[in-house]
């Protein structure tokens, strides 16, 4: 009896260690912030909220089981007009934080994880360049978006010109991290977002390299999952065919519409674009009612987040989803990788446009209005 209670006990510390240790810690020392101000811990992979607290004279702490690393956003609305969040790459580790509400996003110091520290190599290498394209994008974004008439054009081209040098650089810098740290958490998080970046010879190559366990973790399924859906269909193309559920959970096939246009509006819920873009897609749906079938597919995890985003724009036209966000087979296929990103099928099932982003032109026309215009103008 006694070898039994003996043994029980020792399983039972084994067990208690074990569970133990199958948690994150998240101590946080930040200044800036009123008491009271709340901050929440997003798991991105399921877009959900897993864990909050309020912050009390700069410090807070967070607590809750966690078998594996994964990608989070720690955010905070400290006032309604203010967003703040920087990224954590963490699984069952202790973590220490530590800045002040300037030093969000890129700034924070982070200690406690293999996985984040190897993360903040390439936050090193980019944060500069990161605020320079971010103070660039609050100047041309009311124009580009025509929130704001373009007075000074030449000005605006020459900001986007620089824009586009800076993401140049930044692309070079990731790409030659993912090489260096191809197996590694964060070495796989970025080799599955610069997917459709990488020819997919060298992609498959770069992750042939991985462990098994890291193969096995969330980023390396994405990654095999990507590899599986073969190479994404382009303009020129026959569409991919695919089924996916309204709110209702009524299912519907693309092929179903065949012989109309079929715009596809790849979007998500929180989107800044994807809403501005919501009043475009409403006239295109009115104007060509009969020739024209417009489908909104949301590439969210969270059927809640998809309902908001639906209660707020309150489209006319199909919206459907898979419940898989941006790692489903279907945007997979379609070589989403930004949103908005529209696809225009002609009544045939060949793809004919395919673009990504929203903005508006100099006649306050907005590009997606031109481009369908192109198209079905001729044909009505």
């Amino acid at each position: 009896m006694k070898k039994h209670l003996t043994l029980t006990i020792a399983l039972f510390i084994i067990y208690g260690i074990h569970a133990n240790a199958q948690k994150y810690t998240i101590n946080a020392n930040f200044s800036g912030f009123k008491n009271g101000t709340k901050f929440y811990l997003k798991d991105l992979d399921a877009d959900l909220d897993i864990d909050s607290t309020e912050i009390i004279d700069g410090k807070f702490t967070m607590q809750k089981s966690l078998s594996t690393v994964k990608s989070f956003w720690l955010y905070a609305r400290p006032t309604k007009q203010e967003f703040i969040y920087t990224n954590l790459l963490i699984g069952p580790d202790k973590i220490q934080l530590k800045g002040d509400i300037k030093d969000f996003p890129r700034d924070v110091i982070k200690n406690g994880s293999k996985s984040q520290d190897v993360a903040n190599i390439l936050n090193n290498h980019t944060k500069a360049l990161w605020g320079k394209r971010d103070s660039i994008v609050n100047i041309i974004a009311p124009y580009l978006l025509g929130l704001k008439p373009d007075t000074a054009k030449h000005r605006t081209q020459a900001l986007s010109k620089e824009m586009k040098s800076i993401d140049s650089n930044l692309n070079n810098i990731t790409l030659n991290f993912i090489k260096q740290h191809t197996n590694s958490h964060a070495g796989l998080q970025e080799l599955y977002w610069k997917r459709n970046e990488i020819d997919k010879v060298e992609f498959t190559k770069l992750f042939s390299t991985v462990s098994t366990a890291l193969k096995s973790s969330s980023f390396g399924q994405r990654i095999s999952n990507y590899i599986k859906v073969g190479n994404p269909v382009k303009k020129g193309d026959l569409f991919f065919d695919f089924e996916a559920k309204d709110l209702n959970n009524k299912v519907y096939r693309i092929s179903n519409f065949k012989g109309k246009y079929i715009l596809l509006d790849f979007t998500e819920t929180y989107c800044g674009p994807c809403i501005l873009s919501a009043d475009a897609l409403n006239a295109l749906n009115t104007k060509y009612a009969d020739s024209l079938q417009i489908i909104s597919f949301y590439a969210e995890k969270n059927k809640a987040v998809m309902q908001e985003g639906i209660k707020r724009d309150q489209p006319k036209w199909l919206c459907i989803w898979d419940g898989k966000g941006s790692d489903s087979e279907i945007t997979l296929k379609y070589g989403v990788s930004g949103y908005p990103t529209f696809v225009l099928i002609d009544p045939e099932g060949k793809i004919v446009s395919r673009f990504s982003g929203f903005g508006k032109n100099d006649d306050g026309s907005s590009n997606l209005e031109k481009e369908i215009n192109r198209f079905l103008q001729k044909d009505n």
